[in-house]
Order: C-alpha cells, then structure tokens, then sequence
C-alpha cells in the first residue's frame, strides 16, 4: 500500500473541468486498489477568512483550502502564505509516501519546493500552459498565439492588469511568477505530461532542460454508444443533402466556433454545409455574438450536452477550431469515437496525435478549414477514407495506473530516507518566514481593498457570491431529486 497525495486546483462537484476530473478518477481508481490516497484541494469559493474544510463524503477525503482573498484566481496572486502552512499542516499529518502535483491555481507557487523541503517525493504534472503564461493559454490579447518565454519585457503590455498597477508592479509579478513555477519544474524527482510535445514546449517556454515523461491521461470512461449518422453517405454535398459539421464542446472564443462560422460563409455556397453545435457559451453575450455571426446560414445548436448525447449524433465532419493549445484533448477522443473525418487546428497535442483520421488547418485560418469543408463535401471517398483510418490511441484507468505506479516507485526508492530529522531551530525559522509573508500578504490585501474600490469590486464579488449561493443551491436541488 502506497500513502499518495493528491494536490490540485479543484475537485467535482464544484468544479469539473478536465484535470479536476482526471485527479478525481485516479484518486478513486487508487483508493480502489488499496492505497491510502488524500487530495489536497483548492476552491474558488470565496470565504471573509482563510478556511481548510475536510470533505470525506466522496471515495477519497479531500482537504479543500477556502481562500480569503479578492480575486485570487489573478496571475498575480497565486502565490499565498496561507495556503502554503495549510499545506504543510497537510503534509506532515498525513505523511504521503509521494505527492503528486497537478496544479497552482487557487492554491500557492510552491507546492514542489515545499514537499522536497518536507523531504518528500514529488511527481508535478503539467496538465496546460499556466506555468509558463499570466494569461494562462498563451493567447495575446490581439488573439495571436505567444511563443515566447515569460520575462517582463514579453509580458509587460500583455499581463491582466488592474487600471491603477504600473509597469514596475507588473515587471516584478512576471519575474516572481515566471520564477517560483521554472523553479517548480525543475524541483520535481519526476515531471510528468500528456503528451511528449506539450511537455517539451512548456519546458523550452520556461527555459528548463530536464527529462519529461508521456502519460497519457485515462479516457473520460463516457462511451459513445453508437457512431454518428451519416446519411450524406456517398453523395456529393448539396444544399438539399449538406455535409453536416459537428462541432462540440464550452463555446469559450478561446474554443474556436467563430473560426468554424467564418469557414462555413467563406464557401461559394455556405449552404452546402450544415453546422450542428453542441455546448452551451459561458456568458449570455458570448452565445448571442456567435448567433449573431452565423447569421440565417443552416446551423443548428444543440446547447448543452453530455458526451453520451453525441451518440448517434447526425454529422458526416467534426471539427475542432480550437484556438489554445491543447494538452491531450478529451474532445479528440470523443470525436475519434463517432467513426467521422476529424478537422482540427495544427496546434498542441492535435498536431501531436494526429492520424489519418484527421486533417489539420492552421490555427485560426477559417480559409483554409472552408477548404478542407470543400474538398469533404465534393469527395466521398475521402471522407470514407478518412473516417476509417485509424484514431489516435487512447487509454485506459488500468494503463494510466501502470505507467504511474512505475514512476512513483522510481522516485520513493530513489528518495531513499531522506527525510530530515525535527530540527525546532529550522521549525522555528521557517514559522516566523510564514508569519513574516502572511503580515505582508495582510498588508498588501489591505490595500488591494481600498484601490480595488474605484473599479467597483464590491459588485463583481457579490455577484460571484450570489452565482456560488445559486449553484449550491441547485446541486442541493439536484441531490434531494435523486
């Protein structure tokens, strides 16, 4: 039996994007199998004073960090001396065999460091690009595609910035956060990615030279039942039989369903192509722009969807414009799932698991995808060819667990005992560091208070309040249902 810890940005059900998932599966999967597993997590429930909740309702306890802060998802405010004594509280009650980070966010900048400071090993695994980026996807605010490596003079007019924070302020944050997260890389026994590209870019980005191992992450464990329904079949596309393009997934812009709807109205005739979109926009004027830009051509929104919904799903194309450069892509395999042509950009791990099953066009070239559109919807036999080449590998909780336990055992019998003897001199020492930067942290809070009232923070919290009492609200509905 192996004691791991978990540590991560959030956990279902408050949040469920794909690494909170990803953490939470392989935490049950663990425990599952015997080891003694714990997961270290943070929120992005705002509370007046810093808390640390034990949550052992689900398969595996989660000690989830509340923290007390304004808006402490900004770049600039990751790094927080609370979080960082919660989480040595953390570490020394639980002493886990290896601790696994997969993220910073909500949490604090030096979760590595401090472990090996415990004399624990550690596992990070980079699951994005927020180590290497304040705007977290490398995305300029112009919309183009960063590729060079955080320093101040790269990131000075591109950092998020409040109105009243200088250039100086900003300088200084870049140089910090930059820092403590190379420093992060570098520290880990073991350094983990999706795939091997997305971890050669983000070290190259960060300046590190260091070994980077592939795990790919286990499926989503959503199985589309049935292929998609393709009755275009082996016609040539016509306005009254199109080919049908799907398109699914959080219609964040970042997402890239903009890019889809200028392909379909840069073709000759935009009728011969019928855009079916599953997902629901994150803000109301999100989903009225992209209405609004797909204009009366035949597209049909789906709205929110669950992956077994796509089962059956009525496409001859899917197509995947994403702007960001994604780490694995769930989405891909999802896609891969319904048997049908993949279209997707030439950035990230798309590129890096490309098949035959797939054509990539560059990233934001809507041109381009109205050419591949086309050439699809005039050539049957593509398109068969196409959809039965084979998909990108994908795989399983029982792989993932397999290359995992080879390099947790790596690390523990590499870490030997190492672990430092008590020294109340060096506890002492490092209590008044914390208390020294929880002081400053209060200070600068303090101030942050006062300045953020001229850009009427007061509104925007009460407003995510009240959207956090309306989600509890109806996860509570839903429990009581069931």
């Amino acid at each position: 039996m192996t004691r791991v810890g978990l540590v991560v940005h959030g956990q279902p059900p408050e949040l469920v994007g794909g690494t909170e998932h990803l953490v939470a599966d392989l935490a049950a999967a663990l425990a599952g199998r015997g080891d003694q597993v714990e997961v270290f997590s943070g929120s992005i429930e705002w509370r007046p004073a810093f808390e640390v909740v034990r949550d052992e309702s689900g398969p595996v306890p989660c000690v989830r960090v509340h923290r007390h802060d304004l808006f402490f998802e900004r770049w600039d405010k990751v790094a927080n001396p609370f979080v960082e004594r919660a989480y040595l509280d953390w570490l020394d009650r639980f002493a886990p065999d290896v601790v696994h980070v997969h993220h910073w966010a909500r949490l604090t900048t030096n979760l590595v460091t401090a472990a090996r400071a415990r004399g624990l090993p550690t596992v990070l695994s980079l699951h994005d690009l927020f180590s290497s980026c304040p705007r977290y996807h490398r995305v300029k605010q112009d919309g183009s595609f960063c590729r060079e490596r955080p320093t101040p003079d790269a990131c000075r007019h591109c950092a998020p910035r409040w109105a009243f924070q200088g250039d100086g302020e900003i300088d200084g944050s870049v140089s910090r956060f930059a820092g403590d997260l190379a420093r992060e890389v570098q520290s880990a026994d073991a350094l983990l990615a999706p795939t091997h590209g997305h971890g050669r870019r983000v070290l190259e980005w960060l300046g590190c030279e260091r070994e980077v191992t592939a795990i790919a992450p286990a499926g989503s464990g959503v199985a589309i039942t049935s292929p998609a329904a393709r009755p275009l079949g082996d016609a040539v596309a016509s306005v009254g039989t199109p080919l049908r393009v799907g398109v699914f997934g959080h219609l964040h812009p970042l997402k890239g369903v903009e890019v889809l709807l200028d392909a379909q109205a840069a073709l000759p005739d935009p009728a011969r192509v019928e855009i079916h979109v599953w997902g629901d926009a994150p803000e109301q004027a999100m989903g009225e722009a992209l209405h609004a830009r797909a204009g009366d051509r035949p597209v049909v929104w789906h709205g929110a969807y669950s992956p077994a919904d796509l089962s059956g799903a009525p496409i001859d194309v899917a197509v995947l414009p994403t702007l960001c450069a994604e780490s694995y892509s769930f989405v891909l395999d999802e896609a891969c799932a319904l048997g049908v042509p993949l279209l997707c950009t030439d950035l990230g791990a798309l590129a890096d698991r490309a098949t035959d099953r797939m054509a990539l066009f560059g990233r934001g070239d809507a041109r381009a995808l109205a050419g591949l559109l086309a050439s699809l919807a005039d050539d049957p036999g593509r398109r068969a060819a196409m959809g039965a080449a084979p998909a990108p590998p994908t795989h399983d909780m029982s792989a993932q667990l397999a290359a995992l336990d080879e390099v947790y055992r790596a690390v523990i019998e590499a870490h030997g005992d190492r672990r430092p003897a008590p020294d109340e001199g060096r506890a002492a020492a490092a209590d008044e560091r914390l208390c020294a930067l929880e002081h400053a942290f209060q200070l600068r809070e303090a101030g942050l208070h006062e300045l953020l009232r001229s850009e009427h923070w007061e509104q925007v919290l009460a407003r995510l309040q009240a959207e956090n009492e309306d989600l509890r609200g109806r996860l509570a509905a839903g429990d009581s249902a069931g």
